[in-house]
């Protein structure tokens, strides 16, 4: 049995069918596991007060990878950890974390780029930057509820959706300033507090 902490070498993206209904509390375990990991290698998040303490949240944002052929089940390549004053620390997984089908699917991209393969690139970064990866704000989410997750991960490759690495990586957790996005927030807050008093 595996500690419940102790996921660094487990494949996080084994060869499952998963239905869209599971992605969300699919999505919510691979989070809870990098956290653990996060915790265990004792990363924090960045920025601290004057005083020294640093602060109390524990809002992430989770990178989702989707593609129909070669992941067709949500996984979770890394978490985005927001600090003070806009800053944030993305903590990826690495290549041996990924299954076969996306560690290939990496090396085509890199290769269309033109881009060494052998180098150690972070695939978050490559699967954002190709649009088969989003980091996930609380309005995707509501939007995958009402219209499905696959829809919500076609509209991230056409464009039509955005990855949100800019505001993320620009902004942090000021990214729920944007008035969907604290609306969202707000709900799924709710939803969580209706659960705890339940």
């Amino acid at each position: 049995m595996i500690d419940e902490c102790d996921k660094e070498n487990v494949d996080f993206t084994s060869e499952v069918e998963v239905d869209e209904e599971d992605w969300e509390s699919i999505i919510q375990m691979q989070v809870n596991e990098l956290s653990c990991i996060l915790e265990k290698k004792g990363i924090q998040r960045p920025g601290q007060f004057p005083n020294g303490q640093r602060t109390s949240s524990h809002l992430v944002y989770p990178i989702v990878a989707y593609d129909a052929e070669r992941c067709p089940y949500p996984t979770v390549l890394g978490l985005v950890l927001t600090g003070l004053a806009g800053q944030t620390l993305f903590f990826g997984m690495g290549v041996k974390g990924l299954s076969v089908g996306l560690v290939d699917y990496m090396n085509e991209l890199l290769e269309f780029e033109g881009m060494p393969i052998g180098v150690r690139w972070n695939p978050a970064d490559v699967f954002i930057e190709a649009r088969v990866a989003i980091i996930l704000l609380p309005d995707d989410i509501l939007f995958a509820r009402e219209n499905g997750w696959i829809e919500m991960m076609g509209q991230v490759r056409e464009g039509k959706r955005s990855t949100h690495r800019l505001v993320v990586t620009k902004m942090g957790r000021m990214a729920l300033m944007d008035e969907k996005q604290d609306r969202a927030y707000k709900e799924l807050k709710g939803e969580d507090l209706d659960e705890k008093q339940g």
